[in-house]
């Protein structure tokens, strides 16, 4: 099975190319960096164990100097990297990516509004029960 690069706008998979990819580190504070440069919101609720078995980036979002090619069929990184290097604005270009729904915020009134109509479908729910 191929390993997908989590990074944002990138479409690179294993299958590809002799790319080297990494998974995500057990320590939780360089975990936690990772997530944080990468800026996917979807996985910072993951444990550092989930990321380490599921998640993957390739060797595109690291700085050359931290990564060591130690034979010609392995590549690992230096033990404090963390990866620097994302396309984060790439979707802007994307016409595929203005066409997508945006979400209106919501006054006050508008939420309690939701909120009223809400509690109001549930009593009638009750009461027919």
């Amino acid at each position: 099975m191929p390993n997908f690069c989590a990074a944002p706008n990138c479409t690179r998979k294993s299958t590809q190319s002799d790319l080297a990819f990494f998974r995500f580190p057990r320590d939780p504070a360089r975990c936690q960096k990772w997530v944080e440069n990468c800026r996917r919101a979807d996985l910072e609720d993951k444990t550092p164990d989930q990321l380490n078995k599921h998640y993957r980036l390739c060797a595109k979002h690291f700085e050359t100097s931290m990564i060591c090619r130690t034979s010609p069929y392995r590549t690992v990184l230096r033990d404090n990297a963390i990866p620097t290097i994302f396309d984060l604005t790439s979707h802007l270009n994307n016409p595929h990516s203005r066409h997508r729904k945006r979400i209106k915020e919501l006054s006050e009134d508008e939420i309690r509004t939701l909120k009223q109509k809400k509690i109001d479908e549930t009593k009638v729910t009750w009461n027919l029960s």
